[in-house]
């Protein structure tokens, strides 16, 4: 580092101009290669908090709270050293061409995007994880959660839900008002450490896809809207719990210490012989001591302890489906994934994942895409194949694409080959001209190119047709009382004079 003051300003001045570039390639990257957007917003999400720390170290700088600033201001207007103005200008100017002498090559590597690009995920920045399940930000991998569900045994139990695979669990794991409250308030810390668990895993998985994105925003806006709902009673599953669990706490058959609801008096009163009804009916007799001291010393009382567990999980109810709504795109893909490897054989899923995933690498983008933006050798003009090469040249002329057809009904297109000209005429383009010039395009009118011809032969249809239409009155034959033949026409007339 230079010890001048003004060489190290134009040096952070520097740096943050060519920082700002590589952003700007990164952000263009993504057009070319969009399959690494996920990793390049990292890149760019790294440079920027780069650009802010040594825009940061040239702002202490500048503003010379150290003295540094005025000590070298102060002698390159001759106070200190020689005493002269020009001969201190020299000195500092010598000094600046040496130090860069000296660093050249550092600092010709220091002014490429080639460095910043890699330096986005040095230390003390690092590449963003994402599992084989996730595909760098592609899909949710919801296992965990699918596992601390499956654990959930009272809602098992219960069979109030029918619980299915994996698949079922995607589509449905946001459906917390189907949960009996009852469930939700026996299993305690587990489903609240389920909860806590799932929304931890979404909100890290959105911070990973979207790394520019402000995720306090976001649980911001989660606060507000919940605590709206929750003062209006409008969370969904949470309107009328207490009724029914007062409704339920009501019941004969209810009992408190085990929490449950017996269908009738028998089975009630043989459950207190229990060794569990005893367990949980002294555990119950601990709580209530804890209760009554905690209230002697001030403390929150139990009703109110109860209303705060209820109002966290409905909180985290409210965010875990606030982060569902926002990945959706994401867990649709998932769910497809999903039933794509469920429709296919277990050789099939292996070999799909014993190919590489071309968007693991990404070292240089330049590089992907230069093969693919490099011209292609075509002298002869002729057309792209189905891999988007020429075709051979015998080909060519074997189709006759050489020959050109103009077609005055399309708006004189040309069609190249006798293929191309003859399918045409079945095409959007023909059946449209032909709908403008108010003709019928029939098999009558292949071949014809002309408007001019066109409308000729559409007359002499018509002609022909109206010849060849069946006329009643000269075509119709009557016999007179004598044997006669006569048309329709002279028969009645005849008939009306009184000649007949």
């Amino acid at each position: 580092m230079s010890s001048t003051y003004l060489e190290q300003v134009r040096s952070a001045f520097s740096q943050i101009e060519v920082i700002e570039k590589t952003i700007v390639f990164c952000m263009q990257s993504k057009q070319v290669i969009p399959n690494q957007s996920v990793l390049l917003d990292h890149r760019t999400h790294n440079l920027i908090q780069m650009a802010q720390k040594t825009a940061a170290d040239a702002l202490i700088l500048i503003d010379g709270a150290d003295g540094w600033k005025k000590e070298e201001m102060n002698y390159l207007q001759g106070v200190g050293g020689s005493g002269d103005v020009w001969e201190n200008f020299y000195e500092r100017f010598k000094e600046i061409k040496d130090y860069h002498k000296r660093v050249t090559n550092v600092q010709t590597m220091q002014n490429k995007v080639e460095f910043y690009y890699e330096q986005a995920f040095a230390p003390p920045f690092k590449e963003p994880y994402f599992s084989g399940e996730e595909h760098h930000g592609r899909f949710l991998d919801m296992h965990a959660s699918y596992k601390e569900f499956l654990n959930l045994k009272k809602l098992k139990e219960s069979n109030k839900i029918k619980i299915g695979d994996y698949l079922w669990y995607l589509q449905n794991f946001q459906n917390f008002h189907d949960i009996p409250l009852y469930i939700k308030e026996k299993e305690g810390s587990k489903y609240k450490r389920y909860l806590i668990n799932m929304l931890d895993y979404l909100r890290s998985f959105y911070q990973r896809v979207n790394p520019l994105q402000d995720v306090s925003k976001i649980e911001q806006k989660i606060d507000i809207d919940f605590q709206t709902q929750w003062e209006n009673g409008q969370v969904k599953g949470w309107e009328h719990r207490k009724e029914e669990t007062e409704e339920m706490r009501g019941h004969p058959h209810y009992c408190e210490a085990c929490q449950k609801k017996f269908q009738n008096e028998n089975t009630f009163v043989n459950h207190f012989d229990g060794k569990k009804h005893k367990a949980l009916a002294k555990l119950k007799e601990k709580q209530i001591e804890q209760v009554i001291q905690a209230s002697n010393q001030q403390e929150l009382p139990k009703e109110d302890n109860e209303g705060q567990w209820k109002k966290r999980m409905a909180y985290l109810e409210v965010a875990i489906l606030q982060y569902k709504d926002t990945l959706q795109q994401q867990l649709n893909d998932t769910m497809n994934l999903v039933r794509k490897k469920q429709s296919r054989r277990y050789e099939e899923n292996e070999d799909e994942e014993a190919v590489p995933v071309q968007d693991q690498q990404l070292d240089q983008p330049e590089e992907a895409s230069s093969e693919d933006e490099s011209p292609i050798y075509n002298p002869k003009n002729l057309p792209l194949g189905w891999d988007g090469r020429p075709i051979p040249y015998w080909l060519y002329k074997l189709h006759g694409l050489g020959v050109e057809y103009k077609c005055e009904i399309c708006g004189n297109t040309s069609y190249w080959g006798r293929k191309a000209f003859e399918d045409h005429f079945q095409g959007w383009r023909h059946s449209y001209g032909m709908r403008c010039l108010r003709i019928p395009n029939t098999l009558h009118f292949k071949e014809i190119t002309k408007i001019q011809d066109a409308i000729s032969l559409y007359k002499k249809i018509q002609q022909d047709q109206e010849r060849s239409k069946f006329r009643p009155e000269y075509e119709e034959e009557y016999e007179d009382t004598d044997g006669n033949l006569l048309n329709k026409k002279t028969y009645y007339d005849l008939k009306k004079q009184g000649l007949l």
